[in-house]
């Protein structure tokens, strides 16, 4: 389903959840020396905030950038943990974003580290094609990993920091990924990215745009939740798919049912009244070429499927719909799980034996 409505909004517009090459050029080399104000009239300079902190976090941001806004939460849990340790700073690239404007977001948003504007150009020196971005700066002043796209949590920020921290890190090392925190688990696959919705009354319908190739898939849900049943493919690392319904950004793992071993997230519906009316759910991978989606439009009642579909229309699509699912055949579930032994980096390891054991025996 990338060639749809669904993919051109989420994709697109969102550009949250994956490292891009956007700021590489920079990794490893010295990171210009800047001084920027905050919203509470307090310096901060990068070579100054070095001597008394182990690295410094510079995030690149404006008020206009949901994604920005959905990381802010986990920057924040961060800083709590690390403030002493790391220097943070959050800058707006926005020309538009006042030190007021600045203030009144940084308060509506809780964010305890300090806000300033991007006054030293910094945006452009990465590159400045996409937001948010995130740049680490170790205590030599080096540029030692950059992140373009929202952080998933506050554990994969814990995870980036902890690589620069402590009294052996005696030498620059660049970082070109978000660590992974060690496991060892099995996760049900099937053919490709999917979501089922299981309430047993949910009525699918069809948008068809005007030259588009595949159609958009929604379903009416007359429950006041939404059960979805999430998939994914033989080559997904569940580590990196999440699902979003575009509030909440989740790791696919964080859904496991182990008692029904299947990827489940039961979804509340809004009411037909709400000016939101219904739900964009996504489940968002990457296919080792760049992302990957499949997602459905969750709609609270039949009277709503076709304000989706004008909702469509205003933004620039010739719609039509029908009831029913479209005519590609759905993917199968497969029954097989794929392993992978990785260290914290998420590369493979070599050499491992996994058993696996049920009551009565294991084999290797």
């Amino acid at each position: 389903m990338k060639k749809t409505i669904i993919a051109l909004l989420i994709i697109s517009a969102l550009l949250f959840g994956f490292a891009a090459a956007e700021g590489s050029g920079v990794l490893g080399q010295p990171f210009p020396d800047f001084t920027a104000t905050d919203t509470d009239g307090n310096t901060f300079t990068l070579s100054e905030a070095l001597r008394t902190h182990e690295a410094a976090l510079i995030n690149f941001w404006a008020t206009w950038c949901p994604p920005c806004g959905m990381e802010f939460p986990f920057l924040s849990e961060a800083y709590e943990a690390y403030g002493d340790r790391v220097a943070f700073i959050a800058l707006s690239t926005e020309e538009g974003d006042s030190p007021e404007i600045i203030e009144a977001y940084r308060r509506a948003h809780g964010i305890s580290f300090p806000m300033g504007r991007d006054e030293a150009g910094l945006y452009e020196y990465l590159g400045g094609n996409s937001i948010p971005v995130t740049v680490i700066v170790d205590r030599f002043g080096i540029a030692v990993f950059t992140h373009v796209g929202s952080f998933m949590g506050a554990e994969d920020v814990k995870l980036v920091l902890e690589a620069f921290l402590g009294d052996g890190y005696n030498e620059s090392k660049v970082l070109t990924e978000v660590p992974k925190a060690a496991s060892t688990r099995a996760f049900p696959t099937g053919e490709k990215l999917m979501i089922h919705v299981e309430n047993d009354n949910a009525k699918p319908v069809t948008f068809h745009a005007a030259g588009e190739e595949e159609p958009t898939l929604g379903y009416v849900v007359y429950d006041d939740t939404a059960v979805l049943r999430l998939e994914i493919g033989p080559a997904d690392d569940p580590s990196s798919v999440i699902y979003y319904n575009m509030s909440d950004i989740v790791r696919l793992p964080g859904l496991m049912d182990t008692g029904k071993n299947v990827f489940l997230r039961e979804e509340p519906m809004p009411a037909a009244d709400e000016a939101v009316f219904y739900v964009y759910a996504a489940v968002i991978g990457h296919d080792g070429m760049g992302p990957e989606a499949y997602a459905v439009y969750l709609i609270p009642g039949d009277e709503c499927v076709e304000r989706l579909a004008e909702a469509f229309r205003s933004w620039g699509y010739d719609i039509t719909w029908e009831y029913g699912e479209p005519a590609a055949e759905e993917a199968k579930v497969l029954e097989a799980y794929r392993v992978r032994v990785v260290d914290q980096y998420g590369e493979p390891v070599a050499g491992m034996m996994v058993n696996f054991c049920t009551d009565t025996a294991c084999v290797a």
